[in-house]
């Protein structure tokens, strides 16, 4: 049956393609609902980020594990009846979402969207691919998909700005419900009850597989997200979660390895392309997580507003979909996967580099702008090229496999990033707030005289006690955004030698294996 055969016969051809990418467009909102905007989150729900970090973990794994179920889902419904039933239960758990600020609700619900957010959205892929008369089609389809994926939260946010800033949370949510409407009457407006795939039974599905899975990657995400928090394995709930972390991804390995129809066909991982792209990602994703403290010192050090922060953002999307733009041309142009990755790690490393020498107190827009720019450039690059470098030369029934294996790499890399710069920030913010109090006594001529400074601004206007407790107070402040600053700036000089050895050792790799292969 012909793909065009799913659509009403009043719908022109030319207006096929940009409404399927509009409808793309509001399940990837549900991504960033929580991520875009932390601070306001936090506020809202009286939680901190490591909660909020978790929503999205909670969200991503559950994607991670739907993957393996998607393809039946989609083959079971007619397109109309599919795009249908998913929006409606889109708009219906966001509309829980609305009326309550209850964590451990929203948390039933984070994980409800995570599947049916993904089931939602994903059918119009396959969908935009067939209506490109491109033999690049699939590539060209990636594109759509990963340029809205990696600027969705700011673009999100912003759309969001004006609901955020004059009404409430509920406000918010609801204005996400009418991007799922929209949704809803592209169903009913352009789609009859045609099928688009094969039909397929659900009955066959592996269930008790994918919740082993699932409870074993948010074990292992809750564990990695509050480690820190728990003092690590001090914490009889983290030792915990990775008992059962690792009871149920056994239990899953074992059920795969003899079920009839495997959810996870674990011959996958003997493709070279698939381990080593799962690598990169993994490494890609440490060095992206700094980007978080970038933003985090915008707020706590400079004080910026985050709607200020958000259209500083701009710069990083306008990197984000230059480089996206250079990784469609090197994918269509047949360019070597080595020199696309040594290229975006380079630029990776130059950037981290860049950003050692824009933390001090009082920087500008035109010193942070530009390196936010590059790393936007440097990861739309390695983005979708490292997608296609993971999936290229599998047999057709390992490409859902090795697309999940790219997922459950950002998932993991995403918890272990966060915990990462969690941890760097805590041990290096005390060291560097230790050594500056240290040289902060009365012999120390530049501290006397600021000291000495602020507390006579201050004995003016208040009694001795108030004047003392608020210059104290002043000068601890500047400590904690210097120690801040300081441990920034080692950060990013340890991300820079990471990116630019990862660099050299994908530049380097072939011609070594070559004069091995010939010594030998």
């Amino acid at each position: 049956m012909e793909h065009n055969s799913i659509y009403h016969n009043w719908v022109p051809q030319w207006m096929k393609l940009p409404i399927l990418i509009m409808a793309l467009f509001p399940h990837l909102m549900l991504m960033s609902l929580f991520h875009s905007n932390s601070a306001f989150t936090s506020s809202f729900m009286d939680v901190d980020s490591d909660d909020v970090q978790y929503l999205l973990i909670l969200m991503y794994g559950t994607i991670v594990v739907t993957l393996f179920v998607l393809p039946r889902f989609m083959a079971y419904f007619s397109v109309k009846y599919y795009v249908l039933l998913m929006s409606s239960i889109s708009i219906i758990l966001l509309y829980i979402l609305s009326v309550t600020n209850d964590y451990h609700v929203i948390l039933v619900v984070r994980f409800l969207e995570g599947a049916f957010g993904l089931l939602e959205g994903a059918i119009f892929l396959p969908l935009i691919t067939a209506e490109l008369k491109t033999k690049h089609a699939r590539v060209l389809a990636y594109l759509f998909m990963y340029t809205i994926m990696l600027c969705g939260g700011t673009i999100t946010t912003s759309l969001l700005k004006f609901s955020i800033q004059n009404y409430d949370y509920q406000h918010m949510i609801l204005i996400i419900v009418y991007f799922h409407i929209f949704v809803l009457i592209i169903g009913f407006a352009i789609f009859n009850t045609n099928r688009f795939f094969p039909k397929k039974p659900l009955y066959q599905l592996d269930l008790e597989s994918w919740f082993l899975l699932w409870i074993s990657m948010q074990a292992g995400g809750y564990a990695i997200i509050y480690g820190k928090r728990l003092m690590w394995f001090e914490s009889n709930v983290i030792i915990m979660c990775l008992f059962i972390f690792m009871l149920c991804g056994g239990l899953f390995i074992l059920k795969q390895r003899n079920a009839k129809r495997p959810l996870f066909h674990f011959e996958v991982l003997t493709y070279k392309n698939v381990i080593i792209g799962a690598l990169l990602f993994f490494i890609f994703y440490v060095i992206r997580a700094g980007l978080n403290n970038v933003y985090s010192i915008m707020a706590t050090v400079w004080k910026w507003p985050w709607d200020y922060i958000v259209n500083i953002q701009y710069w990083n999307v306008g990197g984000t979909v230059i480089g996206i733009f250079l990784s469609g041309v090197c994918l269509i142009r047949g360019i070597s996967s080595r020199i696309v990755f040594f290229t975006g790690f380079l630029l990776l490393s130059i950037d981290c580099a860049w950003f050692t020498y824009t933390f001090y107190p009082d920087t500008t827009l035109a010193t942070i702008c530009p390196p936010l720019f590059l790393q936007g450039v440097a990861q739309g690059l390695l983005f979708t090229p490292l997608i296609f470098y993971i999936i290229a030369g599998l047999p057709n029934d390992y490409v859902a496999n090795g697309s999940a294996i790219g997922t459950s790499a950002r998932f993991w890399t995403t918890a272990i990033g966060y915990a990462i710069m969690q941890n760097l920030m805590l041990t290096l913010t005390l060291k560097h707030a230790d050594s500056l109090s240290y040289n902060f006594t009365e012999t120390n001529p530049v501290f006397y005289s600021q000291w000495n400074q602020l507390f006579g601004a201050n004995i003016i206007k208040l009694p001795v006690n108030e004047s003392l407790s608020l210059t104290a107070g002043a000068f601890k402040a500047k400590i904690s955004a210097q120690a801040i600053l300081l441990s920034n700036m080692e950060i990013f000089t340890g991300l820079f030698w990471v990116a630019l050895i990862t660099a050299f050792i994908i530049l380097l790799s072939h011609p070594i294996k070559i004069a091995i292969r010939n010594l030998m």
